[in-house]
């Protein structure tokens, strides 16, 4: 196995120019096709994935390189071109753009996922392979997240994984992971205020607003986690997800909570969180929000196919104390109730007086901001507040 020290970045700029270069469209199938060069096969830490379905393929890259980082360089990356509708496109997903070819910096942290798009011209089945597995050390894990189905699989121990898609699915749909050490968690949830009727809106994101640090460290959440992370183009905003070790959901207090972690929500309510604590009774979820009211799992949450998941949006009686704790949102959708400005558990008049009032009319990444639009104004009040006033947390 070849190893490229930093010493050789001439080379490796020369090889990568070369390869970019080499791009070539191939019966106009699909943005890009890789050229067999010989040099950066022999790269080491290089994770090929091929995607074939409907009659058409394509692939992408992802590789760990000195020199790189993990946002857009010009000497190294390679932007997605999308290809004809009918084909199948794979890419990375990075805050600015796609990528074909995705380099990133050594080592290779723990609990490490690179964010993958996917979308397909028609509805059919699909089959991922992975190549190039052998590149990483042994020690190296590398495991493909199925987001939609719950799925993980391991790519060095089964590099073929086949499954259905169509081109009404959710474009995020996977996820590479690297040494994954944490368990995982798929959870789904909405939030009233930004929910749109079909998803919830990303505006706090594409107005940057969404802060790169988890935003829970201050009262009355005090959590300092370091989890950080620049949004991508689908992230409504961080939540807060508690892990809690009880028999049942009545005795799922804030005594039995184990752990807890920050992260992101997409806009079709997917958040998917790490986590490292062992259980003895059942395992709860709490998800917090700065803004809307605090939910409990009413059942507990298992494990399939090597992932923890809950869906709170298919039913009211997802969550521990059913029509009182989620709202009804249309089309057999429910989520958290909006309008809890000073997260105190109670959406009253404090909420309105000592949050709202001072903040209206201001820009930002506010408390007041429920629609979650980067806006404290009449909406947050008359479409959220007043119609939430008197609710208030169902957490035992």
């Amino acid at each position: 196995m070849k190893t490229l020290i930093s010493s050789k970045h001439f080379w490796l700029t020369f090889c990568f120019i070369s390869f970019i270069s080499s791009f070539i469209i191939i019966q106009n199938v699909n943005g890009q096709s890789f050229k067999d060069d010989k040099s950066f096969k022999d790269l080491d830490d290089l994770l090929n994935l091929t995607v074939v379905g409907n009659g058409y393929s394509d692939q992408t890259i992802v590789l760990f390189l000195p020199g790189a980082t993990e946002g857009f360089d010009s000497e190294y990356d390679a932007y997605k071109l999308t290809g004809i509708y009918a084909a199948p496109q794979l890419y990375s997903i990075i805050p600015c753009c796609n990528l074909a070819v995705n380099v990133l910096p050594p080592p290779i942290p723990t609990d490490y996922w690179v964010q993958m798009g996917f979308d397909v011209g028609a509805e059919t089945t699909y089959t991922i392979s992975a190549t190039g597995m052998n590149s990483f050390d042994t020690g190296v894990t590398i495991h493909l997240l199925d987001i939609r189905d719950n799925i993980l699989i391991d790519l060095k121990t089964d590099s073929v994984y086949t499954f259905t898609a169509s081109p009404d699915d959710y474009s995020s749909r996977f996820r590479v992971y690297f040494n994954l050490a944490s368990q995982l968690l798929n959870v789904k949830v909405n939030l009233e205020g930004p929910y749109n009727g079909t998803n919830m809106s990303t505006k706090l994101r594409s107005v940057g607003y969404i802060p790169t640090n988890q935003p829970y460290n201050v009262s009355p959440w005090n959590y300092f986690g370091t989890e950080s992370s620049e949004a991508l183009p689908d992230i409504v905003d961080w939540v807060l997800v508690e892990f809690r070790d009880a028999v049942n959901a009545s005795s799922a207090t804030s005594g039995t909570m184990i752990e807890r972690r920050a992260a992101h929500l997409m806009k079709n309510g997917r958040c998917i969180v790490e986590f490292s604590n062992s259980y003895s009774n059942n395992l709860f979820i709490v998800i917090r929000h700065r803004n809307h009211l605090p939910i409990l799992s009413n059942y507990p949450v298992f494990n399939t196919n090597g992932v923890y998941s809950y869906d709170f949006s298919v039913d009211v009686g997802q969550a521990y104390g059913g029509a009182s704790a989620q709202k009804f949102l249309g089309l057999i959708v429910y989520g958290m109730i909006g309008g809890d400005a000073n997260a105190d558990g109670y959406i009253d008049s404090d909420d309105y007086t000592n949050v709202w009032s001072l903040e209206t009319g201001e820009s930002g990444y506010l408390p007041s901001d429920v629609t979650l639009d980067g806006q404290a104004n009449n909406k947050d009040k008359d479409d959220v507040w007043v119609e939430n006033e008197g609710e208030s947390s169902q957490l035992p």
